[in-house]
């Protein structure tokens, strides 16, 4: 389990290392050997790429409706491609009816609330958020409304201003990463409850069909027995 929360801890290594070297101007002082330890033991622990999300086939092809999130959207979109899922960008190149899922990105938002301050009263921690509303429909069922939140501490560096702001963006863009992966994960997770519904009901519907008789004795046989 720790293994798989490795990525977060060597984010904040590595942006740190960032940091002091926009700061310091040379690679003279970068710890080598501790991005040399790092990739060892993500390696080690057969950590995964980001990339390689599980997701079934089952959701194929994918009706994507991306409104004004574009980056968002793209991000999805690199997702399912990668893992060979196949998406529609509109209604015109395929009748919706033929669609396993339809994904709507209804719209999504940034935020950022200082978090602490110094002893001058000066910033010292931002929380960065995003989110996202969107909307998730398997074949015929109703779209089913939902949303999405992550967050980040950003630091605040008085000496490394634009340092920070070219953190702060990093930061959105993985926020945003991290929300699609979780959208096709939950896209999934629907159409997979919508198969076990709907296998459930066909079972249901057999067996009211064709109720199971209750075993008869054969008369002969019970004939037999009495003399």
């Amino acid at each position: 389990m720790q293994c798989c929360r490795l990525d977060v801890f060597f984010k904040h290594i590595f942006r740190h290392m960032f940091r002091h070297l926009f700061k310091v101007g040379s690679f003279e002082r970068t710890p080598l050997l501790l991005v040399l330890a790092s990739a060892l033991v993500v390696s080690a622990c057969g950590f995964q790429l980001r990339g390689s999300l599980d997701i079934s086939q089952d959701i194929s092809p994918v009706l994507i409706e991306q409104n004004s999130a574009f980056e968002l959207a793209r991000e999805i979109k690199d997702l399912l491609a990668t893992n060979k899922v196949k998406f529609i960008e509109s209604e015109e190149q395929v009748d919706a009816t033929k669609t396993n899922a339809r994904l709507s990105l209804l719209n999504e938002s940034k935020s950022r609330r200082v978090l602490s301050v110094d002893g001058n009263g000066r910033a010292r921690e931002y929380l960065l958020g995003y989110t996202v509303n969107f909307s998730i429909q398997i074949k015929q069922s109703k779209p089913s409304k939902d949303s999405i939140s992550v967050k980040r501490s950003l630091l605040f560096d008085p000496d490394a201003v634009l340092a920070v702001t070219n953190e702060s963006e990093i930061l959105y863009k993985d926020m945003r990463r991290d929300a699609a992966r979780l959208i096709l994960l939950k896209l999934q997770a629907r159409s997979r409850s919508y198969s076990d519904i709907k296998a459930g009901s066909g079972a249901a519907n057999n067996t009211a069909t064709n109720p199971v008789l209750p075993k008869q004795e054969d008369s002969s046989e019970k004939s037999t027995n009495t003399q």
